[in-house]
């Protein structure tokens, strides 16, 4: 058994945290069997809920096992310490985090485990967690200058441990450069299975195992908008994806529908008329070809060379009615102060393209034209024109 005082069969429920200085609720020193459950968490200056702790070998008794946070709303929090993570957890056991609705964070949304690259996070306690039917929304607050993070994040070794049915809308989006993920299997991540998620509007990876270090990790039935690289790390796999969509089926929209504490509405996606379309560009920097933007895949990239005027453009094969333009830029934000130019007219955006930009058009046209108004390139990721 846990030494005298260490928290043991704790329910906190119902309850109200806000307009507090640090964290919510705070689960650690070896609490086991202990939950937090339909309670709300706004306005706090750091993150809602905090299970366990930094230790990889802690001990049967300063283990945290077998804990739960489920059914809780999670809003605006890490308003003074923007680092802060909605649900945190460290070097845990059996921990299930379910059906939490979660959304307008500056950083990740739901982060279990611990130990970046060093040799501990290969085998500790980590084991068998489950984050399943949560709702992300709007995290990686592009203002809030956090980077390098995800709606959902992991650390680690964790043998057992399931990411399922979670709905992740607009993570990082509107950003400047590649750098807020869907699921982010991150350093050593290792043995844990992605699965059912709905993933959209993903300023970078709809799923990211980047480390060689990370093993093991399996990625399948997911739906997204976007296409990521294969996993990294030996043995892991991706499998029956269904990636660069431009409509959620309805198998993806029920899952989306259930999530979060209280279920809620789904952004469908919005057919894209530029999928079909013929791309050319008025010049091509090595192997960044035109076709790149029209790829389903915010990870490859248009360019052309730097030079006066440089454009980019899509066919669309008639003429079709255009009423919005996102202009996705490339990771080196180096696409700015360019003109749109249909056949209706022409819209200048100043300063840097995000990822995306979005512009309002009212036009009948065959053919969008992306030019710089000076001298230097086009370099776009993705370009998507919906009706």
């Amino acid at each position: 058994p846990p030494p005298a005082g260490a928290p043991r069969g704790v329910s906190i429920g119902n309850t109200r945290f806000t307009h507090l200085g640090g964290a919510g609720a705070v689960l650690e020193a070896g609490t086991k069997d202990s939950s937090v459950t339909r309670s709300s968490f706004t306005d706090l200056s750091s993150g809602a809920v905090y299970v366990g702790d930094t230790e990889p070998m802690p001990g049967a008794e300063l283990t945290g096992e077998r804990n739960t946070v489920a059914y809780n709303t999670i809003s605006r929090t890490g308003v003074e310490y923007t680092d802060a993570v909605g649900i945190w957890a460290g070097y845990e056991a059996e921990l299930t985090v379910d059906h939490n609705s979660l959304d307008h964070l500056p950083y990740s949304g739901i982060s279990v485990g611990w130990g970046w690259n060093q040799t501990e996070a290969q085998k500790s306690v980590l084991r068998d967690n489950k984050v399943t039917n949560n709702r992300i929304t709007d995290v990686m607050e592009v203002a809030q200058q956090q980077h390098d993070g995800g709606a959902i994040y992991t650390q680690g070794a964790q043998p057992g441990t399931v990411l399922s049915g979670n709905y992740i809308n607009r993570s990082a989006y509107g950003n400047t450069e590649r750098d807020g993920n869907g699921i982010y299997l991150d350093e050593q991540s290792s043995h844990i299975t992605v699965e059912k998620n709905v993933i959209t509007r993903i300023g970078y990876k709809w799923v990211s195992n980047w480390a060689d270090y990370g093993i093991e990790n399996t990625a399948r039935h997911n739906w997204t908008d976007t296409a990521a690289p294969a996993l990294g790390g030996r043995g892991s796999v991706m499998t029956d994806n269904l990636t660069g969509l431009d409509r959620l089926p309805a198998e993806a929209l029920a899952v989306a529908a259930r999530a979060g504490s209280r279920g809620g509405p789904v952004e469908q996606l919005r057919t894209d008329l530029a999928r079909t379309g013929t791309a050319t560009q008025s010049s091509t920097d090595a192997t960044a070809t035109a076709d790149l933007a029209l790829d389903a895949d915010t990870n490859t990239d248009t360019r052309t060379l730097s030079e006066e005027g440089a454009w980019w453009q899509v066919d669309l094969g008639g003429v079709r009615h255009v009423r919005q333009v996102e202009v996705w830029n490339n990771s080196a934000s180096v696409t700015g102060d360019f003109d749109i130019v249909t056949d209706g007219g022409t819209v200048h955006v100043s300063g840097k393209a995000l990822r995306p930009t979005v512009i309002d058009l009212d036009s009948r046209t065959r053919t969008l034209k992306i030019v710089t108004t000076g001298t230097g390139r086009v370099a776009l990721s993705q370009v998507l024109i919906h009706s």
